[in-house]
């Protein structure tokens, strides 16, 4: 895992601007921070935000083609969303090492 600020030389800058692209918006940041701990399903992350199952949807899209999180489908046909990064209460970001 490594801070994305201390090591920027490991990313290009597009995907800098992928990321914090990705993170702009306040249901985007608590969508992952609910998922650093455990995998929610859109459903559940829906209900817990109070957004509709298809915002939720998109906005978990959005996450993971920026690399934020994965998706993983489930043998019930339904997704869990897990977070690959960690923000602390600093604002740091770290990532996990691929």
């Amino acid at each position: 895992m490594f801070c994305l600020f201390n090591h920027m030389d490991k990313m290009n800058y597009t995907r800098l601007k992928e990321y914090y692209a990705a993170l702009n918006n306040e249901h985007r940041i608590k969508m992952v921070e609910l998922c650093m701990n455990n995998g929610y399903t859109v459903t559940e992350l829906s209900k817990r935000l109070n957004l509709d199952y298809s915002i939720t949807s998109q906005y978990a899209g959005i996450l993971h083609k920026a690399g934020i999180v994965k998706k993983i489908r489930n043998a019930d046909r339904t997704v869990t969303i897990v977070s690959l990064i960690t923000i602390k209460n600093t604002g740091e970001i770290y990532i996990a090492d691929r």
